[in-house]
């Protein structure tokens, strides 16, 4: 295999994660919890050191997805940039 022809089924490899990727996010997810109203309604009536509690941990749960996220993006980065000197 030629380098360009390496250079060129990268790209497209690339590409097609990057769509992929940019059709995941895009995609509509269904959220049927924000819909309950007993959910709502306990959440409403909470004292502030348990909506605190709560908050702190949507935003725990958040880190190992974004984690995830940044690796990939880092592994991409790095394989790209060996290709790029070819």
């Amino acid at each position: 295999m030629t380098r360009r022809a390496r250079g060129h089924s990268a790209r497209r490899a690339l590409a097609t994660a990057a769509l992929a990727l940019g059709m995941a996010f895009a995609w509509p997810a269904p959220a049927p919890g924000q819909g309950c109203s007993m959910c709502r309604e306990t959440a409403a009536f909470q004292k502030d050191r348990a909506v605190n509690a709560l908050k702190r941990g949507i935003f725990a749960l958040a880190i190992p997805p974004a984690a995830i996220a940044l690796g990939i993006f880092w592994q991409v980065r790095k394989r790209s940039s060996r290709f790029a000197g070819d």
